[in-house]
């Protein structure tokens, strides 16, 4: 049951792990290409401003409901076979 344990927490920081990383490029890329993003506009507003409020804002909560739906799958995963991943 240890095995079984480690490969538990081992998937859930690689998961959480990855999100991360596409959190950190989202807020990384949306600061880092703003000038260039800024001389192109839509409806009047700098195309920055779109990625920054709403872009962005979407891409972290499709990152929260990804790792819900995926911690949830590995959870009923484990807990099949036999502990509950603590």
């Amino acid at each position: 049951m240890n095995a079984s344990r480690e490969k538990y927490w081992q998937r859930a920081r690689t998961i959480t792990l990855i999100l991360l990383v596409i959190w950190l490029l989202t807020t990384i890329s949306v600061v880092a290409f703003a000038r260039q993003l800024a001389t192109v506009s839509l409806w009047g507003w700098p195309l920055h401003y779109y990625f920054a409020s709403q872009g962005a804002t979407l891409v972290y909560l499709a990152i929260v409901g990804m790792y819900a739906w995926i911690m949830q799958r590995l959870d009923s995963a484990a807990n099949s076979e036999g502990h509950d991943g603590r």
